[in-house]
């Protein structure tokens, strides 16, 4: 059985556990998802309908006939321009009930299903995609860990290249080039690199600030490889480090170790940002650590679950999160180390390998 088929019948277990009549999946994350397929129509419609029972339907454009997989367990409906494509939509829904709808469609494509067909109630996918997607299978875990692997590979790389005298914005542009590379064209999100004083700004644009010898340097970094990403973060000093650089250091290392230690199923998302704040603001830098914990990652960069204050959800085997604290301190520098696990039976299980030690570069004299 595929892995997309799986999907469709874990997706409706799911309708009849919430008693729900059908969702309807239209984001390009969620279409690959149960498709394999990426697809972004823009503003042409595209939906795969999956019921509580029988088929799941696919509405595309009819210029994407070609790419429609057809045998992957969906029924296929084309539609043309000058087709009210909505209409199709609200045909192919249950007659009466409760319909499910990703969370990423237009309100105004909602609205005009709404006026369709008024006799059906309309209800956010939290519950279904949301719930499908925050449990990773297998084949998603392999190609995460792909993802990461590659993505320490250009941490060491990028950190082989850099010295002072270059720019902020030179090294982004050199992340970008390693990637290119190693055949990853799309990013994750736009690296960031920050040194001295903007390191204490934790999603830094970078500029055409100069790297200095003794500053830290924050790299944050990620690439989408066979369409699932990675993140990471890495702190480094150029030349020598100050003894409260490496005072600030151990403290987000030993937060960031022991967060990743607590991770195991059955545990509320906000007692693991708990454990790496109670490190950092015993260590005095507590009003420094000014994010969350961790988010989710795979197909988008920031999905669910979030490690966050107040989250009480609970932590389940095949979540992948990220584990990033961090101490900044304004006009002086930042630090912040990240790597990303998955949750095991046990415990958590790191997808990057990259050394979290201090790393203090050598500066030719």
């Amino acid at each position: 059985m595929s892995v997309h088929l799986q999907r469709f019948i874990k997706a409706q277990g799911l309708l009849s556990g919430n008693e729900l009549g059908a969702v309807v999946v239209t984001s390009p994350p969620n279409f690959f998802y149960f498709s394999g397929m990426w697809l972004d129509s823009k503003e042409r419609l595209q939906a795969i309908i999956i019921p509580k029972t029988g088929t799941p339907k696919m509405i595309v454009h009819e210029m994407f006939r070609e790419e429609v997989n057809p045998h992957a367990g969906v029924e296929p409906i084309f539609w043309s321009d000058g087709t009210p494509a909505l209409e199709l939509l609200a045909n192919v829904l249950p007659s009466t009930g409760i319909v499910s709808i990703d969370n990423q469609w237009p309100s105004g494509n909602l609205i005009q299903l709404m006026g369709l067909r008024p006799e059906l109630t309309f209800v956010n996918s939290t519950h279904i995609l949301g719930g499908l997607r925050l449990q990773k299978d297998e084949t998603e875990i392999k190609l995460l860990k792909e993802s990461g692997n590659c993505a320490d590979q250009i941490m060491d790389r990028i950190i082989q290249f850099i010295k002072p005298g270059f720019t902020e914005i030179e090294v982004a542009e050199e992340i970008k080039r390693l990637f290119k590379e190693e055949g990853i064209y799309e990013l994750s999100f736009e690296p960031i690199v920050a040194t001295g004083g903007n390191a204490a700004i934790p999603h830094h644009t970078p500029d055409d600030t100069v790297l200095r010898e003794g500053d830290t340097l924050v790299i944050d970094m990620g690439g989408i490889k066979n369409h699932y990403c990675s993140d990471i973060t890495r702190t480094i000093v150029l030349g020598e480090a100050t003894p409260e650089i490496k005072k600030v250091y151990e403290v987000v290392r030993l937060a960031q170790e022991e967060a990743v230690n607590a991770i195991r199923p059955g545990i509320p998302m906000q007692e693991i940002d708990q454990t790496a704040r109670r490190i950092i603001t015993e260590a005095g830098y507590g009003p420094y650590f000014t994010h969350r914990t961790g988010h989710g990652l795979g197909i988008e960069v920031h999905e669910e679950p979030y490690l966050a204050p107040g989250n009480q959800q609970l932590l389940e085997e095949g979540m992948v999160v990220s584990v990033e604290p961090g101490i900044y301190l304004p006009g002086q520098f930042g630090i912040r180390i990240e790597d990303i696990v998955v949750v095991t039976a046990s415990g958590a299980e790191r997808l990057n390998h990259f050394p979290r030690h201090l790393i203090c570069t050598e500066v030719q004299k």
